[in-house]
Order: C-alpha cells, then structure tokens, then sequence
C-alpha cells in the first residue's frame, strides 16, 4: 500500500500569488493541484452571479475535497489552492490531514493589499479568470484570519 500523499495548503487572501505558487508546487513536487477558482469558471464562467457563488462554490469544493482525500490516501501529493481564510478552515483542514495520516504544509503568503488588489485587476483582464470586482475585494477582506502564532506549530509552516 502507498503512503499517503503529502498536503501542500496555500494560505492566503485574493491576489497574494496562491495560484503562480501552486503551479510551481505543481510541477516541482509532481503533485496534483486543486484550484477552486480554476474549477468554478470551468463550471460556472468567469463571473457567476452574487446570489448563487455560495452553493456554486460549495458543491465546487464538496467535489473538490472527496477527489483530493482520495488522491493524498493513494500517496499521491495533493496542492490544495484555495485560501483557507479562516482558523476554522485550517483546523478543519488539520483533522483531514490527521484523519488521513498525511503530512500537511501550510504556504503562507502575504502581500499588501494595494499589490494584491493591483495583480487582481490584471487578473480579471486574463480569459477564463474568475472575476473579482474591486467592492468584492473590500467585502471579503473583513473575512480574512492570518494564521495565529498558536498554530505555527500544528504544521509544517513555509512562508513567502
């Protein structure tokens, strides 16, 4: 039997380089990548309405979470490309891991906010990207959890 895969989370608001860091990871590790905004505007388009992107996004991420649990149990390294804004999130993320046996890194990644919302702005300019208004940026920023110092040692913790 495999070992099971190892967990590569990236931590970090809209527009801090998750995705560029995440194909890289990709391609270094020969891991499986899974990028929630890639496989919404594969199923939804690049700007699925307000009203509907909660269950838009988590039937996206149901799908999303049973593909790459099996992936990391079959000893396949897994990317997980999706932010994981909140301590809930991440401690949600930590059982997971435990529940698997897998090891799990966390790839923090943090920029001002005037460079995120500037690589935003380019990105929505980019086909097929997931558009993120400039109100939208301001609405979810509220919502955003650095990881706390208590948590630096329940993972592997890498930052850029």
């Amino acid at each position: 039997m495999p070992a099971t895969g190892r967990i590569h989370a990236l931590h970090g608001f809209i527009g801090s380089g998750k995705t560029t860091l995440a194909r890289t990871l990709e391609t270094q590790l020969g891991a499986l990548r899974f990028t929630s905004d890639e496989w919404m505007t594969t199923l939804y388009g690049q700007d699925p309405p307000a009203d509907e992107f909660p269950v838009l996004f988590r039937r996206v991420m149901t799908v999303m979470d049973a593909q790459w649990t099996r992936a990391a149990a079959l000893g396949v390294p897994v990317i997980l490309d999706h932010g994981f804004w909140t301590r809930a999130a991440r401690d949600d993320l930590r059982a997971q891991a435990a529940a698997l046996g897998a090891p799990l890194t966390l790839h923090v990644l943090a920029v001002p906010d005037a460079e995120a919302r500037r690589r935003v702005q380019a990105r929505n300019l980019q086909p097929g990207a997931l558009l993120i208004a400039d109100d939208t940026f301001d609405l979810f920023r509220p919502r955003f959890e650095p990881l706390t110092p208590d948590e630096e040692a329940l993972q592997q913790v890498i930052r850029y």
